[in-house]
């Protein structure tokens, strides 16, 4: 058989048939395995490229078989260098892979390629051919029966297969079929140890003839397969299996090039985690925390960034469901040999392997963003301000992880200059012994915040406020709801007030406020009623406030302008007004506005009634849920009007 050289691999001409005097035998597929085979060729893979990532995994194989049986000094007749060689004729129409692997003797051409699902596959087959669930049944066949040489037959109408045995004293063979019904089987003369696949490619697949297209498939799922592997003497993979390596050996640079290669993106990763385990389940991996975050600068949402590999060979490209998706900013690779794998590894069976592995990798990742906060409390702050609105989708959406998740919350407080950011583990830590909650306040940013009436009882008080400014962050409090023991509480909510009535005796007094002119609690019950009467329809009581403040009134007990706004998106329509609850009215009987109200009431009664108007929309605004205050012009022009003559 004619012999040609390629770098420093052996390999012979395609056009070569076994030797004049071999016997050829033909041997007839059984009938299960001729239907199998159909499917195989023509249903079970949704995408025919994978045929490349098929023989390059079984030479892979054979390769780590040939390597182990001369690391354990087992008698071997072969010293070629262990590689993976495709080399493709245009004009032949065939594509070659070879392999300087383990081989195979007669016997196991006949039961490896003359014979498909051997094990329990005929009374898969009649299942099939019975109209179950085509599909569903043949993924279910798994790798369990090595059918992915057979992928071949999806873009070849005939396989050459020239191959012999590692084992000493092995004899060359040619196997040959077109897929239909038979092969051939006969000895070879001068056929190296290993194994090579001819494939005549069909006229629907020329596209697979081009040396650009196998390196990208290649590339794509083959890349971090442990031998050199070359397409027309080039070597493709050039890119190495950065997670099998000892973390400590790994640069930064190796890591730069890694992330950027598997991630498709020119930034350099903020973090790198590089994580292995043996128990309960293997697991090879190495992630990253990008620099930069897509989605917060309008583009669209971030698709999975892991992809899943078993033994180095991509199953899964950003495999989704892999992580929770609010960890879909991770970049890296999960790789396990414990992986259940459907016939065309395309998909994952669900079971517990893989929700398993879910929860494994899930719990590492954020162990690893606590190791780094811990760490770097500073670098960290960086991360959270780019990232930090998956942390809190996570908080909302991942149940299981939620207590943990929290830890990695970041908030402005009022104790620190704005832009500083602390933790709830902060927070709780410097709480005074007898406060039992932990205060926060919604609000479009900090200066509207420590402006609020409804943060100035806090503050007179000294209590510490985390002040939050992301559309997530009231869905966040509430549904994490506590924290160590220690319950999250907004301050303008309802059950703030049982808190302020213990306080706001004793500031009001401290406060020079407390020396004006007040009214009397007979005068106050008279302007409530009279309130009550003229404020408007979406008023259900008016009484005097509890709390501190320096403003005339506020509302309380009202749906939160976060509640309102997913209120109209459910709406479909966000510019439409959204008809107001009705809520409740507070009044200070200290401040000018509220004892000047109580006069004019009984001195200009129309002038008095657009005021108290004015007064519930000003705290409408204060609070945040005034759809828009355009609609009050008119009325406030009529008091400036009045107020100026």
């Amino acid at each position: 058989m004619a012999m040609y050289q390629t770098g420093t691999i052996r390999r012979y001409s395609t056009e070569r048939s076994p030797a004049a005097d071999a016997e050829v035998e033909k041997h007839e597929f059984k009938a299960e395995t001729k239907k199998l085979l159909h499917i195989v060729a023509h249903s079970l893979y949704s995408q025919r490229e994978v045929f490349v990532r098929e023989l390059i995994s079984n030479s892979s194989d054979a390769l780590e078989k040939l390597r182990h049986l001369q690391a354990t000094s087992q008698d071997v007749s072969s010293d070629a260098q262990l590689e993976i060689s495709i080399s493709v004729d245009k004009d032949a129409k065939t594509i070659t892979f070879y392999d300087s692997g383990i081989g195979m003797t007669a016997e196991e051409l006949k039961d490896n390629l003359g014979t498909i699902a051997r094990s329990g596959s005929k009374a898969y087959i009649e299942k099939m051919q019975d109209g179950a669930e085509t599909k569903d049944m043949a993924n279910t066949i798994v790798g369990q029966f090595g059918v992915g040489f057979y992928s071949a037959f999806m873009v070849g109408d005939k396989i050459t297969v020239y191959t012999r045995s590692a084992t000493p004293g092995s004899t060359g063979y040619c196997w040959e079929s077109d897929g239909l019904g038979s092969y051939t089987l006969a000895k070879a003369e001068d056929v190296p140890v290993g194994t090579k696949i001819v494939i005549n490619v069909k006229d629907d697949a020329k596209e697979f003839l081009e040396k650009e297209k196998l390196d990208e498939i290649i590339k794509k799922y083959s890349n971090f397969v442990g031998f050199p592997i070359s397409v027309n003497g080039e070597k493709v993979n050039t890119v190495d299996a950065l997670w099998t390596k000892d973390k400590n050996s790994i640069t930064d640079e190796e890591h730069d090039d890694f992330y950027q290669f598997v991630s498709n993106a020119w930034d350099k990763p903020m973090y790198n985690l590089v994580y292995k385990a043996d128990g309960p389940i293997s697991i090879r991996s190495i992630l990253y925390a990008p620099t930069r975050n897509p989605e917060a600068v309008g583009f669209e949402r971030v698709k999975p960034g892991v992809s899943l590999y078993s033994r180095k060979v991509l199953i899964m490209p950003n495999a989704p469901g892999l992580l929770p998706e609010w960890l879909r900013f991770i970049k890296g690779v999960v790789d396990s040999e414990d992986l259940p794998l459907n016939l065309s590894r395309e998909l994952l069976q669900s079971g517990p392997v893989i929700l398993r592995l879910k929860s494994i990798i899930t719990s590492r990742i954020i162990k690893w963003l606590q190791e780094e906060a811990n760490r770097d409390a500073t670098k960290y702050d960086e991360f959270y301000k780019t990232f930090g609105s998956f942390i809190k989708e996570g908080t909302c959406q991942d149940a299981v992880n939620q207590k943990e998740i929290s830890k990695l919350l970041r908030f402005e407080t009022s104790s620190k200059e704005a832009g500083q950011l602390i933790s709830l583990d902060e927070y709780v830590e410097r709480m005074p012994s007898d406060q039992e909650h932990i205060y926060y306040f919604c609000t479009p940013n900090r200066q509207l915040g420590s402006e609020s009436p409804y943060y100035e009882p806090f503050k007179q008080h000294g209590a510490e406020v985390l002040f939050l400014h992301h559309g997530l962050d009231e869905f966040v409090m509430g549904r994490l709801h506590e924290f160590k023991g220690k319950r999250l509480m907004s301050v303008d909510s309802k059950e703030a007030n049982a808190v302020l009535e213990k306080w706001n005796k004793a500031a009001q007094a401290e406060s020079a406020e407390g020396t004006n002119a007040s009214l009397t609690a007979e005068q106050s019950s008279e302007l409530t009623a009279w309130l009550l009467t003229n404020m408007g329809s979406n008023v259900k009581e008016v009484k005097v406030a509890e709390r501190y403040m320096t403003y005339p009134a506020i509302v309380t007990d009202f749906e939160s302008p976060s509640v309102r706004r997913m209120m109209k998106m459910m709406a479909g329509d966000s510019e439409a007004p959204m008809p107001m609850s009705p809520c409740n009215v507070e009044i200070n009987p200290r401040d000018s506005v509220i004892t000047g109200l109580y006069e004019l009431k009984s001195k200009d009664e129309e002038l008095a009634r657009k005021i108290a108007q004015q007064l519930f929309d000003n705290a409408l605004i204060a609070a945040g849920i005034m759809d828009d205050p355009r609609s009050m012009l008119k009325r406030l022009n009529e008091i400036l009007a009045k107020a100026a003559n």
